[in-house]
């Protein structure tokens, strides 16, 4: 499910670079654009695009189909639509570089990833430590797997947009 058109509304769902967002907000000037930008700045693309109506994190969505939504106003039709689609909408009303949930999982997973550098333990045993001791629903490598280019692009972005080395990425991301 990359995109989920309506009448005059546009999904996006996919996952792709900042050129590629910008290329189906030009292509899609008369339609109300909502776009899953975990990986990015909202405030970027709302500043540049008036038909970008509100923006989402659902990369990073938990088993219960939660998605962190920000909206430049309350839309109960996009509301309305995410529930239709199975999703369980949370708005936020601060925005920043990758949205709350997925900027913090990607430096779990990233801790974990240095943990393994460091051969402090196993993917297993960080995994199950994480879901018993932390009560994740998930381990971090759990997770990631399927998600490394996503988790890398962040931690990129955050790094770009902060300098902060926190944001550096372990060398052992992508596979």
């Amino acid at each position: 499910m990359t995109n989920v058109k309506f009448k005059n509304l546009l999904i996006n769902f996919g996952f792709g670079t900042k050129a590629e967002k910008i290329q189906l907000l030009k292509a899609n000037p008369d339609k109300e654009i909502y776009m899953d930008l975990t990986c990015y700045d909202p405030g970027e693309f709302y500043f540049q695009y008036p038909q970008l109506k509100g923006c989402f994190a659902a990369l990073f969505c938990d088993a219960e189909k939660k998605v962190e939504v920000h909206l430049r106003e309350r839309s109960e039709d996009f509301f309305k639509k995410m529930k239709e689609l199975g999703f369980r909408p949370v708005e936020t009303s601060i925005i920043s570089c990758g949205f709350i949930f997925p900027r913090t999982i990607v430096q779990i997973i990233n801790e974990a990833h240095f943990a393994l550098e460091e051969e402090v333990a196993s993917k297993k045993d960080i995994d199950r430590a994480m879901k018993y001791g932390v009560n994740y629903p998930k381990g971090p490598f759990e997770w990631s797997k399927g998600r490394e280019l996503y988790v890398l692009t962040l931690l990129q972005e955050l790094f770009n947009k902060t300098q902060d080395k926190r944001y550096l990425s372990s060398r052992l991301i992508l596979p």
